[in-house]
């Protein structure tokens, strides 16, 4: 007969089946749910080369990180389990080798700059603006002077002509608490062609946004097409992104600037080059056809006035 454990023992014995039980219970949970939820820990999916390059140095800076928590766990528990005081015998004195402390701080640094060097080289990828596809939208207009972006194609000398793969130049402008978007192109009729909240934009195009802000600082943040951009008050910050998928990519304003903050939503819709223009002379149409009753509207005023 096996010997009886004592009320010690036995509560350890419980308590570590308990855990394991529940441990084994909390991964069959997580396997089943994998499918129905989204992984916390994985970003977005890209779906611009400049989103690519943010979720690259994610993981990579998550990998390296979760190495040295768990070198350091390992270390931290095996010391524990070595060193540990056991009934009717002293712990072990802890020693360290010479130098030990020079050996650990230079393996962090090495770690350190490799890091600091995959950053600079993700952000100098990250800045670079990609020409716009073959399937995409050949079109530009004229451009402000590049801040935070790089590789942005110009015209020959002495000529007025984009070249080939040239970005598409959009106007982001935050006020509280919308989204106003300012197209390119130049028409008698109306000013400009705009839209607030929703940004209609071609696939496979560059896609260069001017964002500016009218009142207080905003951010404009869309996960799936790059990074977070400060909208700062006089000041036009420059980001790109070239969407390499038809679809409709939710994003936010991430700074708080106001009680009604959290509905400043953002939502980029991609379509063909073809629905593109097509909405952009329908809503040129509609802001035509809406302008011209505001005129009929105020005349009428005029008139009753008189």
């Amino acid at each position: 007969m096996a010997p009886a454990l004592s009320p010690s023992k036995t509560r350890t014995h419980l308590l570590r089946r308990a855990l394991s039980v529940g441990a084994l219970a909390l991964g069959i949970s997580a396997v089943v749910a994998a499918p129905a939820v989204a992984n916390p820990l994985a970003p977005d999916p890209a779906h611009s080369p400049n989103a690519e390059d943010i979720r690259i140095a994610y993981w990579v800076t998550l990998i390296v990180a979760a190495i040295l928590a768990v070198a350091f766990l390992g270390a931290l528990l095996t010391a524990v389990r070595r060193f540990r005081e056991r009934r009717g015998a002293s712990p072990r004195r802890v020693t360290a080798g010479r130098r030990v402390t020079l050996r650990v701080a230079g393996a962090l640094g090495v770690v350190a700059a490799a890091l600091f060097v995959v950053g600079v080289l993700v952000t100098e990828s990250a800045r670079k603006i990609e020409p716009s596809g073959p399937e995409g939208l050949n079109a530009a207009t004229a451009r402000h002077a590049q801040v935070g972006v790089t590789g942005v194609p110009e015209p020959a000398p002495g000529s007025d002509e984009q070249p080939e793969g040239a970005p598409l130049e959009i106007n982001a402008v935050g006020q509280q608490w919308m989204w106003r978007f300012e197209y390119p192109g130049e028409r008698e009729d109306i000013a400009e062609v705009f839209s607030y909240n929703e940004l209609v934009v071609p696939v496979d195009t560059a896609v260069l946004l001017n964002v500016r802000t009218v009142d207080v600082m905003h951010r404009w943040f869309v996960p799936a097409l790059g990074g977070q951009v400060d909208a700062v008050p006089g000041t036009t910050t420059q980001t790109w992104f070239k969407a390499d998928q038809v679809g409709r990519y939710p994003g936010a304003s991430t700074m708080y600037s106001g009680t009604s903050f959290p509905a400043m939503r953002i939502w980029v819709r991609v379509v063909t080059p073809e629905e593109y223009e097509q909405y952009i002379e329908q809503r040129a149409a509609d802001l035509t056809e809406a302008q011209g009753a505001v005129e009929e509207a105020n005349r009428e005023a005029e008139d009753s006035t008189e």
